[in-house]
């Protein structure tokens, strides 16, 4: 199968498409050559679907008839390949369809006017699709990838630069010359460009490989074999530079990344689980909102059955919170409760007490301290938390 593979850039690039002026002075090596370096530009720098327009105008130039120039321009623009689009731009360009001592002398015009016929015939059914549609005017507004990749090829102007000097004089290229990761760094290529860039010369990259491997075909092969091994490995190199670069801007965009700030759970979110006792009349007693816990240094709390009373200290430089059912970040050695005589009483006077008479309000109470464990349940007042 063809191998198309840096066809695909979608992007503009000069055209630096050899001319063919003086070609009647030229050896048969010399044209060979220079049909060579055409081809391989066309190869790399378009698409078929780019070469059509080319294709077009030749068949204009040359006289074709409007019934087939219409007939040819209606068809899908991929069934014109680019070997048909190179052929026709060369002969644009100044290339003589033929010559004795090359391709045996055949016309490379008839061949081209021969390909188009079959296009035209294969594409007949495309002609048909395309009449049958009606013509709605499409508006394409650029997507943020497509603004992405247009700045990302506005960044490689240096590497194509580099690519033509490497097609004018390739003895002479040195990879080594070219400080990638400085280059894309002046261009402030951020991660998502380098991407794009190395997607965009990683399948250049891929092909040199395979014929450096030695398990190209025979396309692949002929379409290099006017490159030595010495220019191929110098290329590759560069190529490689590339793709280093641009996985180095990724990695250090990735290591310098700031972790992503978890989102506040809301409050009310947060002690949705928590089971204790919205009110309780005989003891005129209503619990606080729970929310009030979260970020709490102090709990006061009443348990109705074991009529202990108790209070949840914070851990020093921490606050209060909830799991579940639990109290959490609460000290174990200063969170105690005792039991209550007279509840009604001591409630009473604990409602009336200000922060200072709290601070010593257990102490009062003739009881036994008992640690708390941090659990609430069903029977748990929520009295004060502050």
């Amino acid at each position: 199968m063809a191998k198309t593979a840096t066809a695909t850039r979608s992007r503009a690039p000069k055209d630096h498409s050899p001319v063919w002026d003086g070609h009647e002075t030229w050896s048969e090596a010399e044209f060979l050559k220079r049909f060579h370096v055409a081809t391989e530009y066309y190869r790399l720098e378009f698409s078929g679907k780019d070469l059509k327009p080319a294709v077009i105008k030749w068949m204009t130039d040359t006289g074709c008839t409007k019934a087939d120039i219409t007939a040819f321009k209606k068809t899908k623009d991929g069934r014109c390949n680019v070997t048909m689009g190179t052929i026709a731009s060369c002969l644009l360009r100044g290339m003589p369809s033929i010559r004795a001592d090359f391709n045996k002398g055949r016309d490379t015009a008839a061949w081209l006017r021969n390909e188009i016929v079959t296009v035209i015939e294969a594409g007949k059914h495309d002609i048909e699709e395309v009449e049958a549609k009606e013509a709605k005017p499409v508006v394409n507004q650029p997507s943020i990838q497509d603004r992405l990749r247009e700045t990302a090829f506005k960044m490689t102007e240096e590497i194509e630069d580099a690519i033509e000097g490497f097609q004018k004089d390739p003895d002479n290229f040195d990879p080594k010359a070219f400080k990638m990761l400085n280059l894309l760094k002046g261009k402030e290529v951020k991660a998502a460009h380098a991407r794009v860039i190395k997607t965009l010369y990683s399948r250049d990259l891929a092909e040199l490989e395979e014929l450096a491997s030695g398990q190209a075909d025979e396309q692949l092969r002929e379409g290099y074999s006017h490159r030595s091994k010495k220019q191929i490995k110098n290329l590759i190199a560069f190529y490689q530079e590339i793709t280093s670069a641009c996985d180095m801007l990724s990695q250090e965009a990735k290591a310098n990344r700031k972790p992503k700030a978890r989102k506040a759970q809301p409050k009310e979110k947060i002690v949705a689980k928590l089971k204790y006792m919205k009110s309780n009349e005989p003891l005129k007693l209503v619990s606080i909102n729970p929310a009030d816990i979260i970020g709490a240094k102090e709990l006061w709390i009443f348990n109705t059955k074991t009529r202990k009373l108790g209070k949840y200290v914070a851990n020093e430089y921490m606050e209060l919170g909830v799991k579940g059912t639990t109290i959490t970040g609460f000290n174990e050695h200063t969170s105690v409760q005792k039991t209550v005589r007279k509840p009604e009483e001591k409630l009473k006077e604990f409602k009336a007490a200000g922060k200072v008479q709290l601070r010593k309000f257990l102490d009062d109470i003739n009881a036994t301290d008992t640690r708390m464990n941090g659990r609430i349940n069903e029977d748990t007042i929520l009295l004060k938390a502050g």
